[in-house]
């Protein structure tokens, strides 16, 4: 068995599951720099032979079988029914030391941990036959290029077929009020021939921090002379909100500068969003967005309402694919264009 720990409000208390089994070989075999998940340890006498962290990037989890119609379908894009999430990730690839752990000792391991510490399961299953074909090596390594690079051990691509077993489990759990997100794959070939692998994945989803870029004058003033327009990195909006954050007043102040230097010009102020929701409320929101602009530079900043024209054009301008967070967060922005 192995250990579970979760945290309390000030003290950590551990749940010691067997954990003399621990092994103190199996530490010095780890790949240098990796460590368990404080939440969840490792089965006994495993390695980590790969160990990954990220402060934010999107993650998923299988909901439901991939299915042989959308692998002929998609082909190698395929991935299984997922559910996506953006936040803090941490995966670890475990492996056994020795071929005498089975692939089905770990799993029922795991199981019954998560069920004895009210993790809720969200999809299990066990190989091709319960999981769809290429499940694996769909989810694990063609649908999900970035675990190429960091869990070359797993060897994804050949996990699938009667001479492969694994096992597949998702779901979730709470601990003092923040959200988790786990994930398990346990994979051996079926003879036992080679030890077997293990992917744990800890995920906990939370918002990006978008208030981190602002802008200067000169970026303006150049921007303006090359293309007409700027981006006006750091006005930062509440999530699905025009109400302006108060980390906007720097950006506000700059850009009211510029105005004020170029009294003879007039501006559009235009609201761009990510193509998340309806084209009708994306088309609203963008537009009190721009709106909400547009009053506090001429409430605060003194600049004459007839020089700003608001308008929101919603998702329909994007300037990177909508398909990741990162090209959604830079498609929701606001832009000062310049009008005559």
């Amino acid at each position: 068995m192995f250990l579970l720990r979760f945290f309390t409000f000030v003290l950590v208390m551990s749940f010691l599951i067997n954990s003399s089994f621990r092994s103190v070989e199996a530490y010095a075999k780890d790949a240098h720099g990796s460590q368990d998940h404080p939440l969840i340890s490792r089965y006994p006498d495993t390695s980590i032979v790969s160990y990954h962290t990220s402060n934010f990037e999107e993650f998923m989890i299988a909901k439901e079988p991939i299915t042989k119609e959308s692998f002929q379908e998609r082909g190698n894009s395929t991935l299984p029914p997922v559910i996506k999430y953006e936040g803090k990730t941490i995966s670890i690839n475990y492996k056994g030391n020795n071929k005498k752990i089975s692939a089905l000792a770990v799993y029922r391991n795991y199981e019954k941990a998560f069920a004895k510490h009210n993790f809720k399961t969200i999809f299990k299953c066990k190989s091709d036959d319960e999981c769809g074909g290429w499940f694996a090596k769909q989810l694990y390594w063609y649908g999900d290029p970035k675990r190429q690079g960091r869990h070359r051990y797993l060897d994804a691509p050949n996990l699938h077929g009667k001479r492969q077993t694994y096992y597949y489990w998702s779901g979730t759990t709470q601990v003092q009020g923040k959200n988790y997100v786990v994930s398990l794959l346990v994979a051996q070939d079926t003879a036992a021939y080679f030890p077997v692998k293990i992917i744990l994945d800890v995920n906990s989803p939370e918002k990006l921090n978008e208030d981190q870029i602002g802008i200067n004058l000169d970026q303006i003033k150049d921007d303006m002379k090359t293309s007409g327009k700027v981006v006006l990195d750091g006005i930062f909006f509440d999530f699905d909100k025009s109400t302006l954050k108060p980390s906007s007043n720097k950006t506000l102040s700059i850009i009211a500068d510029y105005l004020k230097l170029n009294k003879s010009k007039k501006f559009f102020v235009v609201g761009h969003t990510d193509n998340k929701g309806s084209v009708k409320y994306n088309r609203m929101l963008s537009t009190k967005r721009a709106q909400t602009v547009v009053r506090h530079l001429v409430e605060k900043y003194g600049i004459q309402d007839a020089r700003l024209h608001p308008f929101g054009v919603g998702p329909v301008s994007p300037i990177l694919s909508n398909e990741d967070e990162n090209g959604r967060a830079q498609n929701r922005r606001v832009e000062l264009v310049l009008n005559k």
